[in-house]
């Protein structure tokens, strides 16, 4: 009998805590269910705005317009030698290159601005034709060419290097 009460006076005290562990404040289904795990939250970027504008020459704007400028001619000018032309593009390229000669021309000295007036009405002018898409095929071999000398003149009297002491040295006078 002795070993009898060994016995069960640790199962009355393992039941017992069972049934206060399992009767508590929550439910049955609370207590049973798995939480999900919530996943760590994503750290947010810190974002610092630094103006550069002060340490830029004006013989860096020019040369990153200069830059921009031969790849939006470089596009037109593939884009003039493509068979089966795509209009949309054609009319971007002529657009963005008609806008940063402008901002070459807008960098310039009065003396030096003035000589590239001629080559900026002209190219406002094939610019003009290509947005109202009025070239025929027959005139794209001439368009072609025009674009071509107006290139090789650009990058031998405005290359960066050539009019380099011919800059607008003012801050208020150079376009971003």
């Amino acid at each position: 009998m002795k070993t009898r009460r060994w016995f069960i006076i640790p199962l009355i005290i393992l039941h017992s805590s069972l049934i206060t562990s399992l009767t508590g404040c929550e439910s049955w289904q609370k207590k049973f269910t798995r939480k999900p795990k919530t996943p760590p939250g994503r750290p947010s970027p810190v974002v610092t705005f630094r103006d550069y504008t002060e340490g830029v020459t004006p013989l860096d704007r020019y040369r990153k317009h200069f830059v921009v400028f031969a790849y939006w001619n470089d596009q037109l000018m593939t884009e003039l030698q493509q068979r089966d032309r795509n209009p949309k593009r054609l009319r971007r390229a002529s657009g963005e290159s008609l806008q940063e000669l402008q901002s070459l021309q807008g960098l310039l000295q009065p003396d030096a601005s003035a000589g590239l007036q001629p080559l900026l009405e002209a190219r406002a002018r094939i610019d003009r034709q290509l947005q109202h898409d009025t070239m025929m095929d027959s005139q794209r071999h001439t368009l072609l060419r025009t674009l071509e000398a107006q290139t090789r003149q650009l990058n031998r009297e405005f290359y960066w290097r050539t009019v380099q002491d011919r800059l607008n040295t003012s801050l208020d006078a150079s376009p971003q």
